[in-house]
């Protein structure tokens, strides 16, 4: 399915979404400083939502018009029945793709105090007490190796705060939870298969080997999820060659592309040896890649 099939069928969403609104109640939004948040929903009244405040996932695409804020919670419980299988790609991009930009926002927002740190310490070649400990927080969370080295340091953490490619995630999304079907996805905003080898969460469906085992993490929102991916993403080891051509865009100011960087997930953990084979094409296959460019509206 490629860029003009995907517009076509927001385009099918928004023309159902105005019969359904003059049928159905349309759930009122929480509306803050940050944005609008939709509480947990039905299919059909997530639909009327978008239609509602003009969500229009096609002129997304084509860069008409910024992504609105516009937050659902959680994955519909309804989401999987079969009446919407024609819509249901396109509408898991429109839903997931607010999440995945305001989840890179803070990140830009705690890379920015990672960076007021460090020019502090270029200007005055040290840090003080209370700043010390504030970059020891940064070290800690994004599991930095210490170093007496400030200048060590800050490479290190800054190659570590930073967002995560906006169609990476939710080609990821898209394939770990079958479009949002799965039963993690729908009750528990599981749309990465998270585990956790901590206990926490809830028993996985399949059947697990011998020796430790794991759980799957459950968040009681689709930011959580994202955000605990993006963590995943920074912090793994096996991902390392991702951040680091990351960094490598970034000091060079190149555009950085899901569907160029994608190889770079070979070693992902728990996932099949074409797991970037299968993002390049879900990439490929719903013209996503202008979505990588997209930024949330003013607040």
């Amino acid at each position: 399915m490629n860029k003009k099939r995907i517009g076509l069928l927001c385009l099918s969403i928004g023309g159902a979404a105005a019969v359904l609104s003059l049928l159905i109640k349309v759930p009122d939004v929480k509306k803050t400083p940050q944005g609008m948040f939709v509480p947990p929903v039905s299919t059909s009244q997530m639909q009327a939502v978008f239609k509602k405040h003009g969500y229009d996932m096609a002129r997304c695409l084509d860069g008409e018009s910024p992504v609105p804020r516009l937050f659902v919670q959680s994955v519909p419980r309804d989401f999987n029945r079969e009446k919407f299988d024609e819509v249901r790609p396109a509408l898991f991009f429109e839903m997931m793709l607010p999440v995945v930009l305001r989840a890179n926002e803070t990140l830009a927002a705690e890379r920015e105090q990672v960076l007021r740190l460090k020019r502090e310490f270029d200007d005055a070649g040290d840090l003080t007490e209370q700043s010390m400990r504030e970059l020891d927080g940064w070290v800690k969370r994004y599991d930095v190796k210490d170093s007496d080295d400030l200048e060590t340091l800050f490479t290190a953490l800054l190659e570590r705060v930073d967002g995560v490619t906006p169609t990476l995630l939710l080609a990821m999304a898209a394939q770990d939870s079958g479009f949002g079907t799965s039963r993690y996805a729908r009750e528990y905003n599981a749309v990465f298969n998270q585990r956790d080898w901590d206990g926490n969460g809830i028993d996985p469906d399949e059947e697990q080997k011998e020796g430790p085992q794991y759980k799957i993490k459950t968040f009681d929102s689709l930011y959580d999820a994202v955000i605990s991916q993006i963590y995943y993403v920074n912090t793994n080891g096996y991902l390392k060659n991702y951040r680091a051509a990351r960094d490598r865009y970034r000091r060079t100011n190149s555009p950085m592309r899901g569907y160029s960087v994608a190889n770079l997930l070979i070693n992902f953990p728990y996932k099949p040896f074409k797991y970037p084979d299968i993002i390049k094409h879900l990439i490929r296959q719903y013209g996503l890649t202008p979505l990588d460019f997209q930024t949330l509206a003013e607040q």
